[in-house]
Formats: structure tokens, sequence, C-alpha cells
């Protein structure tokens, strides 16, 4: 059955070429799906190690602490993907640690065997408490004005950029639930910056789908997600769509509001990521 499922997903984005799939997923996968992410978080700490510790801190004394991975056999005369990736609000925190924990995404992607084949810089910045990454409103000003969250994690982008070698053509943005809604976020600020994103679970604003119409997207959703709404997600792919847009979307049926475990286990994901390149669409 799992065989089947993921045969079908597979074709559907590469044959088919169809926009949205429903994943004929069950309780069975809603309840292994938390299982999984909740003995991840034992190993965070080994985990947490791979990457280097780092502090930026601006010139009005602002602070963001982050993770960041670099590639394997990192030669500097390669360019690498850089891709940033985005916590749920259980990565909130001070410690420099949590952020791995709340970030699904930084946990597959580092993996050795996933190294090997996609090698790319990750970029894992943790959200102080009580703050966010950012809320798009139809004026793009936050909810929380005060904010300087979305800033840092930019300069922090562009000192990576100017550090390492990094190919500003393949900038990549994930992120679960607040880190979804960070993810939609930031594509709407930066648009022409990003060569694609995978929001799960997140929220946009569809008033402002027309700055990203052009975006390489893989949207993914619980169908019973009762922390943050299905609809959230739907509303955003079909502003696009109408636009003429093609984002990629996947809803799992009977899946509740921990849906990445099963997003970053869609078959072809990673392939279909690290191939997108902001120079196709100049």
């Amino acid at each position: 059955m799992k065989t089947f499922k993921n045969l079908f997903l597979l074709i559907a984005v590469f044959v088919l070429g169809i926009i949205s799939t429903h994943a004929q997923t069950t309780e069975e996968d809603n309840l292994l799906a938390i299982k999984r992410h909740r003995q991840a978080a034992k190993n965070i700490l080994e985990i947490a190690k791979e990457f280097e510790a780092k502090t930026y801190i601006n010139n009005k004394k602002e602070t963001l602490v982050y993770r960041l991975l670099k590639p394997l056999n990192y030669d500097s005369n390669k360019k690498y993907p850089l891709v940033v990736c985005l916590s749920g609000s259980g990565g909130r925190g001070t410690d420099n640690i949590k952020q791995i924990s709340g970030c699904w995404p930084s946990q597959i992607l580092s993996k050795p065997e996933n190294r090997e084949n996609y090698p790319c810089f990750l970029f894992v910045p943790q959200c102080p408490p009580n703050l966010n990454w950012g809320i798009s409103s139809p004026n793009m000003n936050q909810i929380n004005v005060s904010n300087p969250i979305e800033s840092l994690v930019f300069d922090v982008i562009k000192n990576i950029e100017d550090e390492y070698s990094v190919d500003v053509d393949r900038l990549y943005i994930t992120g679960q639930s607040m880190g979804g809604f960070g993810t939609w976020h930031y594509i709407l600020t930066h648009p022409k910056m990003f060569a694609a994103a995978i929001p799960i679970c997140g929220k946009g604003n569809p008033e402002l789908a027309h700055k990203i119409v052009d975006v390489p997207i893989w949207a993914f959703h619980g169908a019973e997600d009762s922390a943050v709404s299905v609809d959230y997600s739907r509303r955003m792919i079909k502003s696009i769509q109408k636009l003429g847009g093609k984002p990629l979307y996947t809803e799992f049926e009977n899946v509740g509001h921990i849906s990445w475990p099963l997003a970053y286990d869609t078959p072809g994901l990673l392939e279909w990521l690290f191939k997108q390149k902001l120079d196709r669409r100049k």
C-alpha cells in the first residue's frame, strides 16, 4: 500500500504534471508521523552537534542565534545551494538547539545520505521567545511591528553568501507550522530571491498571491489539522492558480498538524527542490 501511494505521488508530479494531490493517508499514518516526530526529539543533541553554533549581532545590538551546516567535503571552488530552514513555535528559545528539534527539514537534510546526494548549506535560525518569523498582511506590515527577526535572518543570509561559496541562484526556503507561515511570508517579501519554497502547514496572504506566481512552490498540509486550518493552504494555492501559477500542493487525508514527516517522505521532493534555479525565471 505504501509503495502504491508513493508511486501515485511520483507519477502525479513528474508524468501527469498535475499541481494538486490528495495523499491517501490513514489514521495509522498520522499516528506514525506523531511517533517519529517525538522519537526524533530524543536525538536532537546529536543532530545539533553536526551544525556549527553561531551568533549574529547587528549594529542595534539585536541578536540572532543560529546553526549552520556546511556541505559535506566543502570545496570553496564549487558553488552550493543554501537552504533556509524555519522551525515551528516549539523551536523558539535562546539555547541554539531547540530549533533543530522544531524543524524536521533540517533533520532530514542533515542525514548522511542526503548530505551526500544533495550537498548544500543549511541555515537554521532560532526564533526568540514570544516572537515569530513574520506574517504577511495586505500592506506587508507585520502584526508585531517591533519584530526584528526578518531583517536579522536576511542579514545572516547575506553574510553566509559573502563568506562562503553559495550559489545565489539556488537559495531555497522551507518550514513547518510557524515556519510554514514564515516560508510564505519570506517569499512574499522577497519573491525574486528564492528559487523554490516548501511551506508545510503554514499560512500566506492570498491577496498577495500575484507576487509569487512564478515562484516554484510545493506546499503540504494535513486535512485534519486543528492547529493551523488546512483552508489556509487551500486558499493560498487557489489564489496562485487563478493567476496562472502552477504551485504543487499535497494534502494528507486523515492527518493532523504533524504533517512534516509525511511531507519529507514524499517521493521526488528533494529531487524537485534541488533542480530549481532562480536563473530559469529571469
